[in-house]
């Protein structure tokens, strides 16, 4: 009698496991596809800001790829912006060591390209600061927002990671941006 009585214990424990088995894979499936979706919604904001060719970049590290280390920049009105053909530039550069200096421009941008591949997108262009051409490219992963600008100048080349924005409107007057709505 003990050993029947143990059986049956024993084939309702298993069922019981393979009832939560089931409704564990059916929380793994949804979670699954809740975090799809997720990333979907992100890609296409993201895809978004780049075709809209209207946004702000705010960097958190900068560093002169070639002698320098890498610093954080804390400022919050050190920015790159783009609306259209219009550039505003207010960035720190380090073209020799241990001496920070800000670039402050307004300019146009020129050949401006941007490229999906592989969930990442890869924008460049081109822009006067007084009579040196610089080059600009910006990589934006749409899979982990991971953002990368790098300056390339006569001078040398600075490395930004950061962030992107969209809603940006450039105020030519002051040189300011602000939040649109």
């Amino acid at each position: 009698m003990a050993r029947r009585l143990l059986f049956v214990a024993m084939l309702v424990v298993s069922f019981a496991a393979r009832a939560e088995v089931g409704e564990i894979d059916s929380l793994m499936s949804k979670a699954k596809s809740e975090r799809q979706a997720r990333r979907d919604a992100y890609a296409a904001e993201i895809d978004g800001i780049i075709r809209s060719r209207n946004y702000i970049f705010r960097p958190v590290t900068m560093q002169n790829v070639v002698t320098g280390n890498t610093r954080s920049v804390f400022a919050y009105y050190l920015f790159a912006a783009v609306e259209g053909e219009k550039l505003i530039l207010h960035l720190p550069v380090e073209f020799t060591s241990y001496v920070i200096d800000t670039v402050n421009l307004d300019s146009f941008v020129e050949g401006y390209t941007a490229n999906l591949s592989d969930g990442n997108w890869r924008i460049t262009f081109s822009f006067m600061n007084g009579v040196e051409r610089w080059y600009a490219e910006i990589f934006l992963s749409n899979i982990t927002g991971q953002t990368r600008l790098a300056l390339v100048t006569p001078r040398g080349v600075m490395r930004y990671l950061g962030s992107i924005e969209s809603g940006v409107k450039i105020s030519r007057k002051r040189s300011r941006i602000e939040r649109r709505e």
